[in-house]
């Protein structure tokens, strides 16, 4: 691209968010400014936007102003050999703001945070699909770029069709317009009339070059996309309000681990005040408290909802990790891969599945044989196996302390050690906190978050959220022998990871009990047996020593379906009553079925909670207290609408409700 092009489009990029900054807008919208981007066939184009907004930052946004771009490329697995060719070019224009960052081509949206207060949501995929997906949130976009190369006929229905129009208006303010950046009139072919009356129909102002926006709103297509938000909350009523109303006040959250230090990070980046009150004398204390945790996706032969999901997930993680480090902050980790083998017929037989299952991306995950396992491993590996070459494994407590550290540079965070929350009461100006029951108050939120790991459901109001505890006992080993040699981190009969601080972590043994946490001498031989029962042939197996007996106990906590949960705790008083008068009524259960669908399942107002990681929560915990904070704060989440389902608390009641199931 040329010096005059990059220019002029850069140009164009200023000349609108000018507009954007000096309006009045700005202050209702915290601060954020919401702007979408229509195709991107050059990911060079980014970097323009990208120094357009540094610019109006520099020069003419507030301090506080952030930017969010919402960018729908158009790009599909389909195409696998373009799409990946795309996101490497992606990937390379967005280095020079991030060092490290990785997209992966898989469809979805892959939240990317730049340092500068720069938030861009890829979205990969159909834009009608991606659209459709997208929950209504209260920062609606406030202008759209339109890279000029969707117009041509090839493409022009993938992104302007009515149906894509109109969910493009639905997420977005009421005087909302596209402009177009054009580098090359004669390649494109001129709007046809059709069209420009697609876009105009459906609320926008189409801007072509050097033209000025203006604050004229079309009454008529503002009402219709009011239609699309109430229809789209109507078709989720059984979660209840997709778009929590906005509370100002200073956020509790109860914990110490990484979900409630990324919780409290992601709420400060939006410049929230949060109070944290963790039980222990320092943070992550439970099962955060491991000196290695294994990074990677999640994988299903089918690659079902379960699956994409984590592989977002664990990207994000990801993605924080490297931002913490460059900004200066400890977090001791090595992106080195993992590597997943079987342990026996099943596993085996199961790993074949996945990886035949799928066409995987080989940033997700690379079939390997047993001489590419042994390479990638540095130790004998004599069998088949996936390699994640994206994953890793992470320091979990030095994770959660950057977070906060980080955290409390950016908002007011108060950190409330030693401080055990034995009940909390729902008073007339928000959750009251005591320490001690029939004692004062210690404090009082009108939003709370339970994000408390193992001890989540101690309380009335999430005493029956179906979790369960598992107890888990990893063992330190010193690197010694053969094993000193290992570069990654191994999954099979449990996992091991390369040397940190001279040792290893190995295990864990994974039993259904949370009540006795002290050592246990028969788990600590189980997880030295571990790798030498998935690797019986190879000697590097033997160095494994675990008779210093040094080891740590945590408790994870496990959902039915291994999805985490994320969203308002369920009202279940209320729930079983009028579960009560649906058992004792004469009317069909379809009616039933309908009232389900149709009623806003009850949840206990302003209190939230985020919990359920399993053993995965490295992977999984950043990525979803970020969904949690941004759907607090009314702002779009990186997840889809079904995804959402999947995570909310209730989930578990309202999938037999809905199917005319007992609870």
């Amino acid at each position: 691209m040329s010096k005059s092009t990059n220019l002029f489009i850069v140009n164009h990029y200023k000349q609108y968010l000018q507009q954007l900054l000096l309006t009045e807008k700005m202050v209702a919208t915290n601060n954020l400014v919401h702007i979408g981007h229509i195709g991107l066939m050059q990911p060079e184009h980014l970097n323009d936007l990208i120094c357009a907004l540094t610019q109006q930052q520099n020069l003419s946004a507030p301090s506080a102003t952030r930017f969010h771009i919402s960018l729908f490329t158009g790009h599909t697995q389909a195409q696998q050999s373009e799409f990946t060719h795309f996101v490497a070019k992606l990937i390379q224009t967005l280095t020079q703001f991030v060092k490290g960052i990785a997209v992966a081509p898989i469809e979805g949206c892959q939240r990317l945070d730049l340092q500068n207060n720069i938030t861009i949501d890829c979205y990969f995929g159909s834009p009608i699909e991606q659209l459709k997906a997208i929950a209504n949130h209260r920062h609606t976009v406030q202008h759209w770029f339109v890279a000029s190369s969707t117009l041509q006929p090839i493409l022009r229905d993938h992104f302007y069709s009515s149906a894509a129009m109109w969910q493009l208006g639905r997420l977005s303010s009421d005087n909302a317009a596209l402009s177009i950046y054009d580098i090359d009139q004669q390649a494109v072919q001129p709007l046809a009339n059709e069209l420009k009356a697609i876009i105009k129909h459906s609320g926008f102002q189409l801007l072509e070059q050097h033209q000025t926006h203006s604050n004229v709103v079309d009454v008529i297509a503002c009402q219709e996309r009011q239609t699309l938000r109430n229809q789209q909350q109507a078709n989720y009523a059984y979660q209840g309000l997709l778009t929590p109303p906005l509370i100002a006040d200073t956020i509790g959250i109860i914990g110490g681990g990484i979900a409630s230090a990324s919780l409290a990070l992601s709420l400060a980046l939006r410049g929230r005040d949060v109070v944290l009150y963790c039980q222990d004398d320092m943070l992550a204390q439970g099962a955060s408290g491991n000196r290695q945790g294994a990074i990677y996706p999640l994988l299903t032969p089918e690659n079902n909802a379960l699956s994409q999901f984590y592989q977002h997930a664990f990207l994000y993680s990801r993605q924080r990790v490297q931002r913490l480090i460059s900004q200066g902050f400890t977090t001791s980790h090595d992106f080195c891969g993992v590597l997943h083998t079987g342990f026996d017929d099943r596993t085996k037989a199961r790993l074949t599945k996945i990886i035949d299952g799928q066409s995987w991306p080989c940033d997700i995950a690379q079939p390997v044989s047993q001489a590419q396992a042994s390479q990638i491993a540095g130790v004998d590996i004599n069998q088949n196996g996936l390699f994640y070459p994206l994953g890793g494994w992470i320091c979990p407590h030095e994770f959660a302390k950057a977070s906060l550290e980080l955290a409390a540079t950016l908002s007011n965070i108060t950190l409330k050690l030693n401080c055990k929350i034995k009940q909390i009461i729902k008073g007339e100006q928000g959750w009251e906190l005591y320490t001690q029951q029939n004692a004062n108050a210690i404090a009082q939120h009108k939003q709370l978050v339970l994000a408390n790991g193992e001890t989540l459901t101690q309380f009335t109001q999430t005493d029956q959220i179906p979790l369960s505890g598992f107890r888990g006992q990893v063992s330190h080993v010193p690197s010694q022998g053969q094993l000193a040699q290992l570069k990654t981190v191994i999954c099979a009969n449990g996992y091991l990871t390369p040397a940190h601080e001279q040792l290893h972590c190995v295990g864990a043994s994974y039993v259904k009990t949370s009540e006795n946490l002290a050592f246990c001498p028969k788990e600590q031989y189980e997880n030295g047996q571990k790798m030498r029962q998935s690797f019986a042939n190879a000697d590097w197996p033997q160095d494994i020593d675990i008779s210093e007996n040094d080891a740590r106990v945590g408790v994870r906590m496990v959902s039915r379906d291994h999805f985490p949960v994320m969203g308002f705790a369920t009202d279940m008083e209320t729930l079983n009553q009028r579960y009560q008068v649906q058992l004792t009524s004469n009317d069909k259960p379809s009616l039933w079925q309908r009232y389900w669908q149709n009623t806003s399942a009850p949840i206990h107002d302003g209190l939230l909670v985020l919990g359920g990681f399993g053993s995965r929560g490295l992977s999984s915990a950043p990525l979803v207290a970020e969904c949690l904070a941004a759907n607090l704060c009314g702002e779009v989440m990186p997840i889809n609408l079904e995804t959402q389902t999947l995570l909310s608390p209730n989930r578990m009641w309202m999938r037999k409700l809905l199917k005319g199931k007992a609870i």
